[in-house]
Parts: structure tokens; sequence; C-alpha cells
């Protein structure tokens, strides 16, 4: 009956190695040890399926602007030195960017801006 039962959850989650198949099991009331849900899992042949690794993305950024700071972030009065950042958020079907603009001098944030990728 356990052995059928692990057969199905494999099936509908090959990824599961023997301790997400113990919770698994444990969710739909079966208690077993971990040792047991591994040598059973090694009776039935049953491996975890590995998801492939992602490639290294050598990614440049298309514009790149030059370093005028130069690690040179004190400035005497507001507005003199700004500094940027954009960052993303999916929500599954689209991109939120938000870009925010803060102020060196005195740590504000001067502006920020959110925008939708449609």
């Amino acid at each position: 009956m356990i052995k059928e039962h692990m057969m199905a959850i494999h099936f509908a989650h090959p990824e599961f190695g023997y301790l997400r198949m113990t919770n698994a099991l444990w969710e739909a009331g079966y208690n077993v040890n971990h040792k047991k849900v591994w040598r059973i899992m090694r009776e039935l042949s049953i491996q975890s399926v590995i998801r492939k690794k992602r490639k290294q993305s050598n990614y440049t950024p298309s514009v790149v602007y030059p370093n005028r700071l130069k690690r040179k972030f004190h400035a005497t009065a507001p507005q003199q030195k700004m500094v940027t950042d954009i960052t993303y958020i999916s929500d599954g079907t689209n991109f939120h960017y938000l870009s925010v603009i803060q102020d060196i001098f005195n740590n504000e944030i001067a502006t920020t801006t959110a925008f939708n990728s449609n």
C-alpha cells in the first residue's frame, strides 16, 4: 500500500528525494521514518530528477555610463550627487519596474518611479 502511494507521489513530483517524499507521506497520514522511505525508494528504483542548472550568462548592460563619482560619496550640499537603481518584480505575467533616485548628501529619496512592462 505504501509503495503504491510512493509511486504516485513520484509520478506527480519526480524531483522529490527521500526527505520530501517522507514529508509527503506524513501529510498523507503515513507514519514512516526517513530511513524506511530511503530503503523503499531504493527497492523501487525511484530517484529524484535533478533540475538542470541555469547557464551562467555573460550579460553585459546595453548602456554603460562612466563612473563619475569614483567612490567619492561625500557631498557638501543637497542635489550635488544623486544615485539611482532600477529593480524589477515579476508577478508571473508582467514585470513591474521600480526606479529610485537618492540624494547622497542626506540619503533622502528624491524621486520614485514605478511602471509596468506593458
